[in-house]
């Protein structure tokens, strides 16, 4: 029998999420401007610094996950090591991304090669941390619980980053005289709110992972590892092209993101050529950003009235629909703020139960092929993500160009009805292309995953036996 959940965990799994929403969201946020107005690389450097890292990610991005499956066990268990062990070094990496040392080139070497060798170090421990809910849940409620407090403390980052991003950068650059510098230590701060947040996780989940036997002989715990630890090639495989509701998921999870992104890249175009009020935008930022930490916290009584499938696909569609709202009231300025702060509601549900759903994948996985393979499979859910993030660019160029944008161009009434798609219905898009996936190809209920379960513990308890 599984321990049980403790507060601490009820109420603060997550600050880690924090921490590392905190790190990565100076790059979403700042590192073009830190790249072209602070250290003052010209743009196609630009485009090197930040397309090589990102490309190399996102082709990697499955494997962060088959690391943890197939590596053996570290003594602090085969998920809460990572918590722990790459982190410090994540820090001094992330640093250099904010940093100009020596001439241009040079500058720029250092920050791709960092970048390059920090995405696997900071991922890794991501994936491991998602892969906890499942062995820390005994029940599907307690799986959506430790996901919504995720998605809650995910989306208080966001707000609390609004507040002190770029003033921390601005203050320190003042006080050091160094305006790069400034940047660096910034980064540095966020990187070690991420080492400070893994370590709280680390620190919670004691005693819920089982840890290598020093007790037995070598040989017999070399069997052990590999037979219960350790997953092969072949494991890792049949875990995904035997799996079709994990296919399915992240099919439709990158419906979720493309909306994401297109929502956050094309914003500023909104308050400026159609609202043309910019002051408006971080209060629009603002008020999504609550409404979204307010669906994360509303998931749980969501789930309890319907399930985790049924509360993902019905968040799927609302968020769509509202969208859909806001395209119409788009040059209604508060209208289609209010209705961005209803979609961004359930869109904060959405990103709550999908972790679930990613965690049940792994029940059916195991089912299927006798192998247990979590690490991976939650590894997957960046998949989805990276490639969201990579096509962000080129759906945004041609959204852009299929409405004749030009930069600083005078709005017309043409061009304010094009942003409003781009910003409201493209999004709304990829939100009823989620739902209509999951409705369509995610068959699998609780109450299979409860059955499927039973199955595998009876099938453990023979081999025991």
């Amino acid at each position: 029998m599984k321990k049980p959940l403790s507060n601490a965990l009820k109420t603060f799994y997550g600050v880690g999420d924090l921490g590392f929403s905190l790190m990565v969201s100076v790059g979403m946020y700042l590192q073009t401007y830190f790249l072209t107005d602070i250290a003052g690389f010209n743009l196609a450097m630009v485009a090197l610094i930040v397309t090589i890292p990102s490309t190399f990610d996102a082709i990697f991005s499955p494997v962060y996950g088959a690391i943890i499956d197939a590596v053996k066990p570290m003594k602090w268990g085969k998920l809460r090591s990572w918590l722990i062990v790459t982190p410090p070094i994540v820090v001094v990496l992330m640093a250099l991304q904010y940093s100009k040392i020596g001439p241009d080139n040079v500058a720029a070497i250092i920050m791709i090669v960092s970048a390059i060798v920090a995405r696997p170090l900071f991922n890794t421990p991501w994936v491991a941390n998602v892969a906890l809910i499942p062995l820390l849940a005994s029940t599907p409620q307690e799986k959506v619980l430790l996901s919504s407090r995720r998605g809650f403390w995910t989306n208080l980052s966001r707000v609390f980053f609004s507040y002190i991003g770029t003033p921390l950068a601005i203050f320190f650059g003042s006080v050091t005289g160094s305006p790069v510098l400034g940047y660096t230590i910034l980064q540095t701060l966020m990187a070690m709110c991420m080492w400070g947040g893994y370590f709280i996780h680390f620190r919670m989940t004691e005693g819920y992972e089982e840890l290598p036997s020093k007790d037995v002989p070598a040989e017999t715990t070399k069997t052990a590892v590999k037979k219960k630890e350790k997953a092969s090639i072949g494991d890792i495989l049949r875990n995904l092209f035997q799996n079709p509701p994990l296919i399915f998921l992240m099919i439709a999870d990158y419906g979720r993101y493309m909306a994401t992104f297109v929502v956050s890249a094309s914003v500023a175009y909104y308050f400026t050529y159609v609202a043309e009020n910019m002051a408006l935008m971080p209060f629009f930022m603002l008020v999504t950003s609550i409404s979204a930490v307010l669906g994360s916290l509303a998931t749980p009584t969501l789930n309890k009235k319907f399930n985790t499938r049924t509360t993902t696909i019905i968040s799927a569609f609302a968020a769509g629909a509202f969208l859909v709202v806001a395209k119409l009231l788009g040059l209604q300025t508060y209208m289609f703020i209010l209705a961005f702060f209803f979609g961004q509601f359930f869109i904060g549900v959405l990103t709550s139960t999908l972790v679930a759903l990613y965690s049940d994948t792994i029940v059916y996985g195991e089912w299927k092929t006798g192998q247990n393979t979590a690490g991976f499979i939650m590894g997957l859910m960046n998949l989805p993500l990276k490639i969201g993030s990579l096509t962000r660019g080129i759906v945004m160029s041609v959204a852009l160009a299929s409405i004749g944008f030009v930069a600083k161009m005078t709005p017309t009434p043409a061009l304010k009805a094009g942003l409003i798609n781009v910003l409201a219905l493209l999004p709304a898009i990829g939100l009823l292309f989620t739902g209509a996936v999951l409705l369509l190809g995610f068959h699998l209920t609780e109450a299979k995953v409860k059955e499927m379960t039973e199955e595998i513990n009876a099938r453990k308890q023979g081999a025991v036996d």
